[in-house]
């Protein structure tokens, strides 16, 4: 890991940073849940230091500081508990429908507070269709403007069963 993340960084600085100590730094980094990649990145973008000493002195305390740091990973995980705990007290919270009796009580009482006159019954359905001219039923085919036939009829009529008359119009 140690190659991987000093990788960037110029020979005489990795030179520098060759010491056993750094290399527990980073094993305690990754065990934080810090990548090789991110700690690669953030060394590489330190800023370049007069002599490699220095540079090597600046890497190190950034690396120590990442440790007072929560790593990407802890982050993520951390929002994810605070979706999850967010998900849950919403589900605890939310509204529950009520109850069958708590609904018919609260149905009396909104009529009881009603005036008016209650059911108004309207008669029998109104036909939309004419009456069958020979059978006082429904009739479903028009035949001309006077007459009118249901399905029944025709088909005895088409059986010849019944024998409808031509009215003669004078």
């Amino acid at each position: 890991m140690h190659a991987f993340v000093f990788a960037d960084l110029r020979p005489d600085v990795r030179a520098c940073l060759d010491d056993p100590a750094l290399e527990i730094l980073l094993g305690e980094l990754a065990d934080r849940g810090w990548r090789p990649r991110q700690l690669r990145d953030r060394v590489g973008a330190l800023p370049v230091q007069p002599s490699p000493a220095q540079d090597a002195t600046v890497v190190v305390e950034a690396l120590r500081g990442l440790l007072a740091q929560l790593s990407p990973q802890e982050a993520y995980d951390e929002e994810l508990r605070r979706r999850a705990d967010r998900e849950e007290f919403e589900r605890e919270s939310a509204l529950q429908p009520a109850s069958a009796e708590d609904k018919a009580r609260w149905v009396a009482a909104i009529r009881s507070g009603l005036t008016g006159r209650g059911r108004v019954s309207f008669g029998p359905p109104v036909r939309l269709r004419p009456d069958c001219s020979l059978c006082e039923g429904e009739a479903a085919y028009f035949v001309r403007r006077d007459v009118h036939l249901c399905g029944r009829c025709v088909d005895l009529l088409a059986a010849g069963e019944v024998r409808a008359e031509r009215a003669t119009g004078t």
